[in-house]
């Protein structure tokens, strides 16, 4: 899909026609042949690591179409050499046990963690792998699972791109999440829904 076929989808659809008809479906520009089993092959890899169905895990943002859907990015596009690969994990146990390992780290005095994710945890989910975030031993599984996946993805899959995991309770939470940024992105090129 282009920049331009996205706006008319939202325009014309809505943004959560978009979300559920598109936002999960079976493409993702940055699988190395851009086919639909390689992205297939992808997500039944990556859910080995993480233990969950191939169908609980999705690759969105930049990756997914080969431009970014951040309203503030100006569909920019994905750049090989710099950009990342947003990986959704959909997992209401590991969710969980990051949660109370975030909230142990609170009352433990780690106030930066608070700052840090207490945005992720409203929208409802808990983002790994950036430079942004601060990973301490509270967040030790979870970016085991990370780097056990960066591994798998640049041996075996051919993807060279820094992954980032955002681990989300349910797929309701990742659909409303998805909804919101798609409205946001229709609104500043004048969508109103």
């Amino acid at each position: 899909m282009k920049s331009s076929e996205l706006l008319k989808v939202l325009r014309n659809e809505g943004a959560l026609p978009f979300v559920e008809r598109y936002m999960f479906d079976g493409y993702a520009w940055c699988c190395p042949t851009r086919t639909g089993r390689e992205y297939s092959d992808v997500k039944a890899e990556i859910s080995k690591v993480f233990r969950i169905a191939p169908s609980d895990v999705a690759i969105v943002g930049s990756a997914k179409y080969g431009f970014s859907m951040c309203p503030d990015n100006k569909f920019k596009k994905f750049d090989n050499s710099k950009s990342d690969i947003d990986v959704v994990i959909v997992s209401r146990g590991l969710f969980n046990s990051t949660w109370k390992h975030l909230r142990q780290a609170y009352f433990s005095g780690e106030i930066s963690l608070k700052n840090m994710y207490q945005g992720d945890i409203f929208r409802r989910f808990i983002m790994v792998g950036t430079n942004e975030y601060f990973d301490t031993i509270y967040l030790r599984d979870l970016m085991t699972l990370l780097e056990k996946t960066r591994k798998l993805a640049s041996t075996h899959l051919g993807l060279s791109q820094t992954l980032k995991i955002r681990v989300y309770s349910s797929w309701s939470d990742v659909k409303s999440y998805h909804f919101w940024s798609a409205q946001k992105l229709g609104e500043t090129h004048g969508i109103q829904q």
